[in-house]
């Protein structure tokens, strides 16, 4: 082969080979991104275990790659789309989920945050018997360090009811029979709707709610999965 024929051979397969490195540049700027499973196992918590009482029936969902931490795209996904995490459902009885999806609709807070709201309030055999006595005042509204306020109200009979009540009240208006108007910093709760999780609970802790300022809250938000 003459050195002009060797030249031009050269320079065809340079240009064969020019696409195949671009594709393959393109491909490592493109990482290949792992699901992950929204049925894994939820770890237990000694102050919060999940209601057996009550159990939440599991739905099938991807197959988890090894390495990657469970459950955390169906809690993502909740927080998003406006509903309970599974994980933050398995520590609810079912008048506890109605209230804390009804409360976070009328209201606009994340889910996960009422859910850790009331498991801060209620939770375990506590919650079991109040659900036992057809008591769904989940948030303890009335219930004060002196004495308990409007908790015969006919509107905790039902978890619907109960939390259209409560969203009521955080607004301002006079909803609960017996105790009256929810103070200034209890209204300003919900000027944090629509903002993290974290900036929600910062402003339960804000608010006078408790007397002890709920100083346990985040950690039970992330265990519910914000």
């Amino acid at each position: 082969m003459s050195l002009d024929a060797a030249i031009a051979r050269i320079s065809q397969i340079q240009s064969m080979i020019e696409p195949l490195n671009g594709a393959a540049s393109a491909n490592a700027a493109r990482p290949v991104q792992q699901t992950t499973a929204t049925n894994a196992p939820v770890a237990t918590a000694s102050a919060y275990a999940p209601n057996a009482a009550y159990p939440v029936t599991a739905t099938t969902g991807m197959t988890s790659p090894t390495g990657v931490a469970p459950t955390s795209f169906s809690n993502v996904l909740a927080g998003t789309t406006g509903q309970l995490s599974a994980r933050a459902s398995g520590y609810l009885t079912p008048g506890q989920r109605t209230f804390a999806t009804q409360l976070a609709a009328e209201t606009g807070m994340n889910p996960q945050v009422v859910a850790a709201w009331m498991l801060a309030e209620q939770s375990g055999g506590a919650a079991t018997s109040r659900e036992s006595a057809g008591n769904h005042n989940w948030l303890n509204i009335g219930y004060t360090d002196s004495a308990t306020y409007g908790a015969s109200a006919s509107v905790w009979s039902d978890p619907a009811s109960a939390a259209h009540a409560t969203a009521g009240w955080l607004k301002g208006e006079d909803t609960v029979d017996g105790y009256g108007k929810a103070s200034a910093g209890v209204q300003s709760i919900l000027n944090s709707a629509g903002q993290s999780p974290e900036a929600q609970v910062q402003a339960l802790q804000r608010s006078g709610w408790a007397s002890s300022g709920y100083p346990d809250l985040p950690g039970v938000l992330r265990m519910v999965g914000s």
